[in-house]
């Protein structure tokens, strides 16, 4: 069970929508839930000696503080209706930084939950952002939310996409109190036929799941001329699956994020939700 869960307010369109699985879950897990509003204030001027703050621009920083201060108060009013035990807060952050700093908000979260795109193109710089701070320095996994994508609880049906590698191993086991709420989990292997190496792991790992009393199927696919991910998203779709659980991939290059293909196309595309683990 999950007992701590944590949001942030994006400023995209699909946070509404992430919010509210956000509150099912909790309400699921009789969980607390935290909801992060950020405040972005401008970087301070510098010079040879120190950062100083812009004589001329108080006024903006306090015009910023307060537009974040409503913000926070509508939030609440949307959540004071709710049942589940939550609590909201502003969080400032210097502009452009606001993802790594909510990152170090999530340490005691056992999830982060996250608004996507949904295969909107608008917006997926600041999607890649908040996500490789949220998966990559909190290190907690993340569940992106899809505008309208929020599944009714308990899940139906839920898909692994299986690889035998530590960030697919950590998603799976995280997402384990999704898993274990599911009608049908399928553990979907993209490979080379029946002779691929990795059915072996993956074979196991659905006998691990069903020892956690968790229907488990095992599906063996081939890409073909498709990418992974489409292969993944297209039986999602057709087999409608309303989770998807996978490995995040990513490195570090000249102090920014670089993700993994795979891992890039399933935020990016994906209209169902994505648990990542890393």
């Amino acid at each position: 069970m999950y007992k701590d869960l944590m949001i942030p307010m994006t400023g995209d369109a699909g946070d509404a929508d992430a919010l509210r699985l956000a509150v099912k879950l909790a309400a699921r897990h009789s969980a607390r839930l935290s909801v992060l509003e950020s405040v972005d204030l401008p970087v301070p001027i510098s010079h040879a000696w120190d950062m100083v703050p812009d004589p001329t621009g108080g006024g903006v920083y306090e015009a910023l503080r307060e537009r974040g201060q409503q913000r926070l108060a509508d939030l609440k009013a949307r959540l004071d209706d709710e049942t589940v035990c939550w609590d909201a807060r502003a969080v400032e952050a210097m502009y452009a930084d606001a993802p790594h700093t909510v990152a170090r908000e999530a340490f005691d979260a056992d999830l982060c939950l996250l608004a996507g795109s949904g295969g909107r193109a608008d917006g997926a710089a600041a999607l890649h952002a908040w996500f490789t701070a949220l998966l990559l320095e909190s290190g907690r996994p993340v569940l992106v939310v899809p505008p309208a994508s929020g599944p009714t609880l308990p899940l139906r049906r839920a898909m692994v996409a299986w690889q035998p590698t530590r960030p697919t191993a950590r998603a799976v086991h995280d997402a384990l109190p999704l898993l274990a709420d599911a009608g049908l989990v399928e553990l979907v292997v993209i490979g080379r036929g029946d002779d691929d190496p990795a059915l072996d792991s993956a074979r196991r790992m659905v006998a691990h799941l069903v020892r956690h009393s968790i229907p488990t199927d095992l599906v063996n696919l081939r890409a073909g001329e498709h990418s992974v991910a489409e292969v993944l998203l297209d039986y999602a779709e057709r087999s409608g699956v309303q989770l998807l659980v996978a490995g995040g991939y990513g490195h570090s290059r000249l102090r920014e994020w670089v993700l993994g293909g795979v891992t890039r196309e399933l935020l990016l595309s994906a209209r169902l939700p994505v648990f990542f683990g890393h």
